[in-house]
């Protein structure tokens, strides 16, 4: 808000009134050698800027109510006082209607979910994109995400990032599983690092199923796979169906490991590929699942595991989880 400005006529009627207690219209116009009309503007002004203070049961000789010049210091804290009474009306009301918004919520969203339960089909991109922005408005709590598929583009990494933004600064949880491709682009990495910075749980995967997004473990996004549209997407409300895509994204998440810059966790002598078939031995998998995620042959994988051993100085797979965890590696 610009601040306010005083003219001319203004600044020498209050010069004026600030000298005479007894001034009127009258005499304005005669020591100032101006009209009626431009003093009782300036008046009105003066009036306006808490400068003048009209006292309506005083008049002067003649019948003209009158108004005393006050000191602009104390005009200034006449104003302040009044924007800040405003400014704690304003704060109030709206405590009270996010009061009022969260006991309807609380009292209709399980009705809402119980009469919707199913599934809601969209399609078009416009459709994706309006059930996304209703997700990220309705989220309380927690926002689930699997996100497979090519690198988005600059533009619409950019956009889901404020949408994101706003969630996380309404203190809701986001954790999310992203493909390693996202780290070697430069303005991907970028994406997820700025997610991070910002409160999101992130981790990186070699593979991921679906594309899923689940809003406070009641409402999902996930892939038509039925429709003959390649990019339609099924909207699934109800505990009893997103409790298995929660589920399925706890498995995804126990294997997938966590973001890192360049440089982040390195330790002597250990190489980001080993460090990740140490993780990838933690799930348990055999040896052909480890080679096949790694992209290497089984002879491979095993001489990278004797070399693995010798490095961390251990005698089997068991000690070598072991260390692993000691390191903070499987974290």
């Amino acid at each position: 808000m610009s601040a306010p400005t005083i003219g001319p006529q203004a600044l020498r009627l209050f010069e004026y009134a600030s000298a005479r207690s007894d001034w009127t219209v009258r005499s304005a116009c005669e020591q100032l050698d101006t009209s009626a009309e431009e003093i009782e503007r300036a008046r009105q002004e003066l009036l306006g800027l808490g400068l003048l203070i009209e006292a309506p049961e005083s008049a002067s000789a003649t019948g003209e109510r009158t108004a005393r010049a006050t000191a602009p210091e104390a005009a200034l804290l006449r104003l302040l006082t009044a924007e800040e009474q405003a400014a704690a009306e304003l704060t109030e009301q709206i405590r009270r209607t996010r009061e009022r918004i969260g006991a309807m919520r609380e009292a209709f969203l399980p009705l809402h979910t119980a009469r919707t339960s199913g599934l809601e089909v969209v399609t078009s991109p416009e459709q994706i994109a309006r059930v996304l922005g209703d997700a990220a408005d309705i989220a309380t709590s927690e926002i689930l995400s699997m996100h497979p598929g090519p690198v988005m583009a600059p533009e619409a990494l950019a956009q889901g990032l404020r949408r994101d933004l706003r969630v996380l600064d309404r203190g809701v949880s986001m954790r999310s599983i992203h493909l390693r491709p996202m780290t070697r682009i430069t303005y991907a990495m970028t994406h997820l690092q700025e997610l991070r910075a910002a409160g999101a749980h992130l981790r990186i995967a070699s593979i991921v199923p679906f594309r899923f997004i689940l809003v406070d473990r009641v409402q999902a996004l996930v892939p038509a796979l039925h429709s003959r549209s390649g990019n339609a997407m099924m909207v699934l409300r109800g505990e009893a169906i997103t409790a298995l895509l929660v589920r399925v994204f706890e498995m995804c998440w126990a294997s997938a490991a966590p973001l890192e810059a360049p440089g982040d966790g390195e330790e002597p002598g250990l190489g980001s590929q080993q460090r990740w078939m140490l993780r990838l031995m933690a799930t348990g998998r055999k040896d052909e699942a480890i080679a096949r995620e790694l992209g290497v042959s089984v002879r491979t994988l095993r001489r990278m595991m004797a070399d693995l051993m010798v490095r961390l100085g251990v005698e089997s797979r068991f000690q070598a989880g072991l260390t692993a965890a000691r390191m903070g590696l499987l974290d």
